[in-house]
């Protein structure tokens, strides 16, 4: 969370800290929507499992697609067309 607004251009950190936040807040309720949801289809075990393997199908996908530390923007980089 505290890296975010280093991985934007200055101009875009309360919009990029804003669209992290909703997304963890979105994240919370998604799970045990799509419990409940699939519980329904399949066992509830099963339906846990699904759910687990989501975040480490997302972890692996970071470490393996990582970007390199020079395509890293710098932290007063501005982006985009001039305001």
């Amino acid at each position: 969370m505290s890296l975010a607004p280093d991985l934007v251009a200055a101009d875009d950190r309360d919009s990029a800290q804003g669209l992290l936040n909703f997304m963890n807040a979105l994240g919370g309720g998604i799970g045990p929507a799509a419990v409940a949801g699939l519980s329904g289809i399949v066992p509830v075990s099963v339906a846990l499992a699904v759910l687990a393997a989501l975040p480490l199908a997302g972890l692996v996908l970071s470490l393996t697609r990582r970007p390199t530390a020079d395509r890293r923007p710098e932290p007063d980089a501005t982006r985009g067309s001039p305001r």
